[in-house]
């Protein structure tokens, strides 16, 4: 009998070790431009990416995150980029993951601009995540022409051989010919991408009803909600946005977070 239980005791004891050694952990960078820092351009400056970057930042937070939030003349390109580095070195495992969210200006050029005028690629962004330990990192992006980081993807060479093993996937707010709309009417807080991908991340891109959002729900939450509201009679100018899913398919039913 004191075999026994003594056996059962370590046969519970690995169980335990092992479910601690593959747990997975969550770590995030939510960064917001609302102030630009460009002299004499005040036409750059607007509130929603901000909100979008502080809101997504405090709603991952409750979910288990550990996460924090660049803003405005923090959201400089080096203190960008050492967030970025710090991000990237935080996982201690294959199984854990990576959230990016970056609210901006962007161009058809694969470029995102940061406070100062200075601008980060979406190459650069890249090549920094691909050095985590782990290959469960998206990317959301907020920026008008952000659906460019697929031609930065096909033009470079280290991507096209490396997609599948660095496990990096893009969410991005429209196409590359596209704008992105920071509001649609003046009392909005939000960025239109913004605003659903923060209503998706609270538990309404759950369609399954099962506590859980996986990168496919969000996606198709978030790409109904933008198109929706496009085609909706908030939308005077006519403009056309579409939200993009760029990255690997074997990540399409992971799980991003529990609610």
């Amino acid at each position: 009998m004191k075999r026994f239980i003594l056996l059962s005791m370590i046969v519970i004891a690995a169980l335990f070790l092992s479910s601690f050694v593959n747990a997975q952990s969550s770590y995030g960078l939510c960064v917001g431009l609302s102030k630009c820092g460009i002299v004499g351009h005040p036409e750059y400056d607007s509130a929603p990416p901000s909100n979008d970057a502080i809101s997504l930042k405090k709603v991952l937070a409750k979910q288990g995150f550990k996460v924090g939030a660049v803003t405005n003349k923090h959201a400089n390109r080096q203190n960008i980029i050492k967030r970025l580095r710090a991000l990237a070195s935080a996982p201690k495992s294959s199984n854990d993951k990576i959230i990016f969210f970056m609210a901006s200006h962007g161009s058809e050029d694969g470029f995102l601009l940061t406070y100062g005028g200075e601008a980060i690629s979406y190459n650069e962004i890249m090549d920094i995540l691909s050095t985590s330990k782990t290959k469960h990192i998206y990317c959301f992006i907020m920026a008008c022409g952000s659906g460019s980081v697929a031609n930065s993807m096909q033009a470079d060479p280290n991507w096209s051989k490396n997609a599948s093993k660095w496990g990096i996937t893009f969410m991005t707010s429209c196409r590359p010919e596209e704008t992105s709309k920071a509001f649609t009417l003046p009392h909005w807080k939000h960025s239109l991408y913004g605003q659903a991908l923060i209503k998706g991340f609270r538990g309404q891109a759950d369609v399954d009803g099962n506590r859980q959002i996986t990168l496919m729900e969000l996606f198709k939450y978030t790409y109904n909600e933008v198109t929706g509201r496009m085609n909706g009679t908030e939308n005077v100018a006519g403009d056309v946005q579409h939200p993009q899913l760029i990255g690997p398919k074997s990540e399409h039913d992971s799980v991003l977070a529990k609610w």
